[in-house]
């Protein structure tokens, strides 16, 4: 990694949280503001963005060239289940989209403290079990069907499994999560060990959009820290992390979890990079190495 670009990087998160620390709006509110500026990676010319109605959820259909219609990704983003969206989440998607080579739903779900859990779960299911009936030309069904989320919406992702399996209401061919949040307990040791106040990377915001979400639900429920499930039968899984970020032991407990109960979790630990590096395509090769990646896994299933 050139540390010139991670600099660059690193540098842009400190300023972001300088503004957000000096803001005297509520804490979702500025996360909301943040998230709009959080992701450099550009706008990609040749991916088609077709806007969609998901069962009543605002979304997004995202197409690279190459895009097969009939494999489908839905992208649950993150943002501390409190922050992010369409406009947010929009260029990054189109990187995604050209990795994966299939049609990629971009979705609004519900945001906390105005909707807590399970609003966003709910709208995640609903949002799956419908692109899987209908594609970017209409209504037809998904020959693969698959997940892909970052932060929260990692956690998200193994949450919308775990719901779809309890309610046998249809299974994904696979997942990916980048930096999953999968612990509302936030009791990893690298959520300690790896703090950053310079980039905002403090135990005590994560503390904070947990209460957000939960708003009396224990955090130990399994559908809102899948860490605490039974995660025996779940589809493949490919699950990216920083080892230098809080939420490394998220991701390493999960994969870990999943093989004991005999599943399928790959587990790519990157070094000395920032939370969802993904985003900061092309700026860092390390996230187009990430994201060629994901989309070798998505493409071999």
């Amino acid at each position: 990694m050139p540390a010139s670009a991670h600099a660059a990087v690193q540098q842009h998160l400190i300023e972001l949280g300088r503004r957000m620390a000096a803001t005297a709006l509520p804490p979702q509110i500025a996360a909301r503001a943040a998230m709009e500026e959080y992701f450099t990676a550009p706008p990609l010319p040749g991916v088609r963005l077709l806007p969609a109605s998901a069962a009543d959820l605002p979304a997004e259909w995202l197409l690279g060239p190459d895009a097969d219609g009939s494999r489908r990704l839905l992208f649950l983003h993150g943002g501390g289940y409190v922050a992010g969206g369409i406009t947010a989440y929009r260029n990054f998607a189109m990187w995604i989209a050209q990795a994966m080579r299939c049609a990629v739903l971009l979705i609004e779900y519900r945001l906390a403290p105005e909707h807590p859990f399970p609003a966003a779960l709910e709208d995640a299911v609903t949002a799956f079990r419908w692109m899987r009936e209908h594609g970017p030309g209409g209504p037809a069904p998904a020959r693969r069907a698959f997940l892909l989320g970052d932060s929260a919406g990692g956690g998200l992702v193994l949450a919308t499994l775990l719901a779809l399996q309890q309610r046998a209401a249809g299974r994904a061919n696979a997942a990916v999560t980048f930096s999953a949040w999968t612990d509302l307990t936030n009791s990893g040791a690298s959520m300690i060990e790896n703090q950053d106040p310079r980039l905002g990377a403090v135990k005590s915001v994560p503390d904070l959009f947990a209460g957000l979400y939960l708003q009396g639900t224990e955090a130990t429920h399994p559908l809102a820290s899948p860490l605490f499930a039974n995660l025996a039968g779940l589809p493949p899984l490919l699950m990216q992390v920083s080892a230098a970020e809080q939420f490394r032991d998220d991701t390493v407990r999960v994969a870990e979890k999943i093989r004991s109960a005999g599943g399928e979790a790959h587990l790519d630990i990157w070094p000395d990079l920032v939370h969802v590096w993904q985003g900061f395509a092309p700026q860092l090769p390390e996230a187009a190495a990430a994201l060629r990646r994901a989309g070798e896994f998505i493409q071999s299933i």
